[in-house]
C-alpha cells in the first residue's frame, strides 16, 4: 500500500579524518556533523591526542521516498571551529537515499590542515554508463 513502506535513508557513511595546524596534530578539537533530510541531526566528536577523529554511519527510516514526487536530498556538513573561525571539512548534497561511493571515499579521508584554503571540488560518480557530478566545499585536498 502506498505510504506504508518505510525506506532506509542513508544520511551519511562513516566519517574519519585527522586535523592538523601547520602539520602539527590538533588534539581535543571539536568536530561537528550536521545531516539534514527532513530534520537536522547533529552529532560531534573530539579529536584524540594525534588529531584523529571518527563518527559512525547514520541512517533513518522514512516513508517519503515512496512518494513518486519526492526527490530525496541529504545535506552533509562536517566542520570545526578554531579560534573563532569555522573550517569546512565537507559540505555537499547527496541526491537519493544511498550515499554515493565518491562521498564514501572522501568522508573516510577527511585529513585536513587548517592552513589549507577552502575550495570547491567536483566529484564524479560513475554508475554504468551514467555519470553524476557532485560539488563539495572543503579544506581537504583529496
Amino acid at each position: 500500500m502506498f505510504g506504508l513502506i518505510r525506506y532506509k535513508v542513508h544520511l551519511c557513511c562513516e566519517v574519519k579524518g585527522r586535523l592538523t595546524l601547520k602539520g602539527k596534530p590538533l588534539a581535543n578539537q571539536l568536530v561537528e556533523r550536521s545531516l539534514t533530510y527532513d530534520d537536522e541531526e547533529l552529532d560531534s566528536v573530539y579529536t584524540d591526542d594525534d588529531g584523529y577523529f571518527s563518527m559512525p554511519a547514520r541512517s533513518l527510516k522514512s516513508r517519503k521516498p515512496g512518494n513518486i514526487l519526492h526527490q530525496p536530498v541529504v545535506r552533509i556538513i562536517v566542520d570545526t571551529e578554531y579560534e573563532g573561525e569555522v573550517y569546512t571539512l565537507f559540505f555537499g548534497n547527496q541526491r537519493g537515499i544511498k550515499t554515493p561511493k565518491v562521498f564514501q571515499q572522501c568522508l573516510v579521508s577527511l585529513n585536513a590542515d587548517l592552513e589549507t584554503e577552502e575550495k570547491q571540488h567536483t566529484l564524479i560518480e560513475k554508475d554504468g554508463d551514467e555519470f553524476d557530478d557532485y560539488y563539495v566545499l572543503s579544506i581537504v585536498d583529496w
